[in-house]
């Protein structure tokens, strides 16, 4: 399991009572939710929760937005999806939601229906995509399904993540988050430090790291190593260039580490990430 996806929004008081229990983050899913009750001295549904959000995402690729997702579909563990149909549950997700959401959350749902008979799979959502395609191809979608797309939602938007009274302030530091990410995506190949970032941006190091990782849930480098590695996937797609030189190109100048990095992100080697995309050079 990716710990740095398995997140699990607890509390600081709940961590410390896991920790004087000694236990584990990542070993919440394998406690009763009535152990968890007595542990934390929480209600039962929070206890469902954490043990929901802990079991999701011990599903390879899964992270905690989908989790989420899952429970606020009413479902608290993995066995409770043995048999849905995951475009189902995606058109009740939308009606819930209000709007169309992002395809790869349907690839997700299919992954985590499959992984529900499959425990020892090792496949992730990406490899559902195709199937997903397919399906909608042929099926379409309801005649009822949101017209609104899910970024267009007020909660989404970037600016009502920012922790501002002011909407002019909120603006501003979104403009300036903006120039941010502009400067990281021009610099994939060269890298960036946090003090260029925040230079980017007009705001001191310590301001800027806190304001990025309220709105994009990542720090600065983790979401600069984010993109690096999306253009690796797209290089990867759409060349026949050697792994070695597409790390290079990428920014990423030891080979191994590189590996090791992206092995740890898409539980898989870039070869085979390639070997499963290969249809796409043919």
């Amino acid at each position: 399991m990716n710990d740095s996806m398995n997140r699990l929004d607890i509390l600081i008081s709940e961590k410390r009572k896991l920790r004087a229990n000694k236990v584990k983050l990542r070993e919440i899913h394998h406690h009763s939710v009535e152990n968890l009750r007595a542990i934390l001295g929480i209600s039962k549904i929070r206890a469902m929760e954490l043990k929901a959000l802990s079991e999701f995402q011990t599903i390879p690729s899964i992270g905690i937005r989908f989790a989420f997702d899952l429970i606020s579909l009413g479902f608290y563990s993995i066995q409770e999806l043995k048999g849905k149909d995951p475009a189902k549950l995606v058109d009740r997700l939308e009606r819930q939601v209000g709007a169309w959401i992002d395809p790869c959350v349907e690839d997700q749902m299919r992954l985590c229906v499959h992984y529900a008979s499959h425990f020892d799979s090792r496949v992730n959502w990406w490899d559902f995509t195709k199937e997903r395609k397919a399906f909608r191809q042929q099926s379409g979608y309801p005649a009822n399904r949101p017209k609104t797309a899910w970024y267009q939602l007020e909660k989404y938007k970037p600016t009502n993540r920012i922790k501002a009274q002011n909407e002019i302030t909120k603006k501003d530091l979104n403009n300036k988050l903006k120039l941010a990410l502009k400067f990281m995506r021009a610099n994939l190949k060269s890298g960036v430090t946090l003090a260029q970032l925040a230079d980017s941006a007009n705001l001191s190091p310590f301001h800027f790291h806190r304001l990025f990782r309220s709105v994009y849930e990542l720090t600065p480098l983790q979401y600069f190593t984010r993109l690096r590695l999306k253009e690796v996937c797209r290089l990867l797609t759409k060349t026949k260039r050697p792994i070695s030189l597409v790390a290079t190109d990428c920014g990423f100048e030891d080979e191994s580490s590189f590996i090791r990095l992206f092995k740890k992100e898409f539980k898989q080697t870039p070869l085979a990430y390639r070997k499963i995309k290969s249809g796409v050079l043919r």
